[in-house]
């Protein structure tokens, strides 16, 4: 049988402020210096309660060597109060016993630090930071089962030494990136994936591309290549200046000629089918496949394919072609085109390289570079900006493929690549580049919607494996890749507009990164999403040494050595976690 259920009264009392009370009173007797400390460190406490923990048994310690010092000032105080008539003229008595009141204050004064520690053990947490509390909890303790789950299948742990480099400084929220006094390190390994920057004009975007780069070639031997459709020379100057700080040698797009007809012959043919946009329906589709097929004869001839526009434009004629493929069935093939055709089919390609004046034609490919800037100035080349760009992006894989038999790592950087490539296209590139294991691709779009339709973007964003989202005015999106977290909502009743005390909390689920936040961001902060998390960073900027003369002004720079252990010291070294 069940007894009465307990009452209560409406308005129980609350001994917390009276047991509070009292040991303010006790703490201010032993030492109120303390006790003012104590309370003063309590929120550095909050922050760092192990190296507290410690400093308390230190402070304790002292304390208790000090025991007989104290116990003798007290009793000395004790005296003179007495002496001085206590009760008949206190004034007189605090005034002779101050001295030893105060010298024993001194030397309980180390006790500040178990006082800080106490008030934040023992002080009331509100709903949310016990949620906290609770949730941080159960973090460690999913990764304490991760890692015991690692063990037992046998996986390969984090290495104890991580090579990193400093990204910027920690600002608030989760802990995206490892964080060491307050600055955030980019470790290379997790670089070693699919990353997306994100920014509208003046956000800082480029600054986080330079901090990325400048990061890379100090802290690795990775090859840096950076495809600009800004065509900002002043970014290409300082890229140029903090490679060099970095002790790396750097090729320059256009100052030096590339030469885009490294390869095979099938290599070639898909770049330069890849160039021209074809029409995919209608009759246009007929004269497409009529364009490609003429490529094909041209660059798979028996004598080797064409190594310059001049030798493509001369092979794109039907009595050259009847030359390199005499006394073969192709020949028959090469009977049946019209004239016209592969007239129409010169001067596509004619019209292209006549705008890019041989600056296609040079010395130096990938395989050559140390580091590399292509610059992809819209003033020079005009409407075939998207067309020199695309022939680079479709010369990066051959290169990753063929060209580079070492596997040397390569971090590919896209500026604006929305101006110079769809987003199908750039997002089949991630996927088969990514496939070859040697290449890290950064892509740098002003906006969710300028990475293509929405099947291109959502394939991006899904290939990033981290995205450091700078303000932009739509980032709903995006931020939904940091995942949400519970929150506590608190409600107020009110009558008339005047409260009446009565209010409720309730916890649902929130976005981890405030879209508004992301709206009011300065320029240079960002939040850097992954693993379901955003953390707020200040990206550092990539420092640029002196110069008499601008990168752009200067004779080309040689080939990078290849003994990298002569690198230039720079302020920035290496870190390893």
């Amino acid at each position: 049988m069940n007894g009465a259920p307990p009452t209560y009264r409406r308005y129980e009392s609350d001994p917390a402020p009276l047991l509070a009370a009292l040991a303010v009173a006790v703490g201010a007797f032993v030492s109120a210096p303390a006790l003012l400390l104590g309370i003063a460190l309590a929120p550095l406490a909050r922050r760092a309660r192990l190296e507290f923990a410690m400093l308390s048994v230190v402070g304790a310690a002292c304390v208790a060597l000090g025991s007989g010092r104290i116990s003798l000032e007290m009793r000395r105080a004790q005296r003179a109060g007495e002496r001085a008539g206590m009760l008949l003229h206190p004034d007189q008595a605090i005034a002779v016993a101050w001295p030893h009141v105060l010298a024993w204050w001194v030397l309980a004064s180390p006790l500040c630090f178990a006082v800080a520690l106490a008030i934040v053990v023992l002080r009331r947490r509100s709903i949310e930071e016990l949620r906290e509390r609770d949730e941080r909890r159960a973090d460690r303790a999913r990764e304490r089962a991760e890692r015991r789950a690692r063990r037992a299948a046998g996986a390969r742990e984090r290495p104890a030494l991580e090579r990193v480099f400093e990204l910027g400084q920690h600002v608030s929220h989760d802990r995206v990136l490892p964080v060491k006094r307050g600055r955030v390190l980019m470790p290379l390994a997790r670089l070693a994936r699919t990353l997306l920057v994100i920014g509208a004009p003046g956000a800082g975007k480029t600054v986080t591309l330079g901090r990325l780069a400048y990061g890379v070639a100090t802290a690795s031997d990775w090859q840096v290549v950076v495809i600009d459709a800004k065509g900002d020379q002043a970014t290409q100057d300082a890229f140029a200046a903090s490679m060099r700080r970095a002790g790396r040698s750097v090729r320059l797009f256009p100052q030096e000629p590339y030469d885009a007809w490294r390869g095979s012959a099938r290599e070639i043919t898909n770049r330069l089918t890849q160039l021209i946009d074809w029409a995919d329906e209608g009759g246009g589709a007929y004269y497409r496949d009529l364009s490609m097929n003429l490529v094909r004869l041209a660059c798979t001839a028996p004598d080797g394919p064409p190594r310059s526009s001049a030798e493509l434009l001369a092979r794109i004629d039907k009595t050259g072609l009847l030359i390199l493929w005499a006394g073969r069935a192709e020949a028959m093939e090469i009977e049946r085109f019209r004239d016209e055709h592969i007239d129409a089919c010169r001067q596509r390609y004619r019209s292209f390289f006549d705008a890019t004046a041989g600056q296609l034609d040079g010395g130096w490919a990938l395989e050559d570079a140390d580091c590399a800037y292509l610059l992809l100035n819209e003033l020079l080349y005009a409407e075939e900006t998207t067309k020199v760009a695309r022939l680079l992006i479709q010369d990066f894989k051959p290169y990753l493929a063929s060209r580079n038999p070492e596997r040397r790592q390569v971090l590919l950087i896209v500026d604006e690549f929305s101006a110079i490539a769809d987003g199908e296209r750039m997002a089949r590139m991630v996927e088969v580049v990514r496939a070859y294991g040697a290449a890290v691709v950064v892509l740098a779009p002003q906006a969710f919607q300028g990475m293509g339709g929405e099947e291109a973007s959502a394939r991006i964003l899904n290939a990033a494996h981290t995205i450091i989202l700078h303000a932009v005015p739509d980032p709903d999106p995006i931020i939904k890749a940091a995942g949400t977290r519970m929150a506590t909502e608190w409600s107020l009743q009110h009558e008339r507009g005047i409260s009446t005390d009565v209010g409720s909390t309730r916890t649902q689920h929130q976005m981890r990164v405030d879209p508004n936040e992301v709206r009011r961001l300065p320029a240079g902060m960002c939040f850097v999403i992954g693993n379901g998390k955003g953390q707020k960073v200040q990206i550092a900027a990539a420092p640029r040494a002196p110069e008499e003369a601008t990168p752009s002004e200067r004779s080309p720079a040689p080939p990078a050595p290849a003994d990298r252990d002569d690198r230039a010291d720079t302020d920035d070294e290496p870190i390893r976690l």
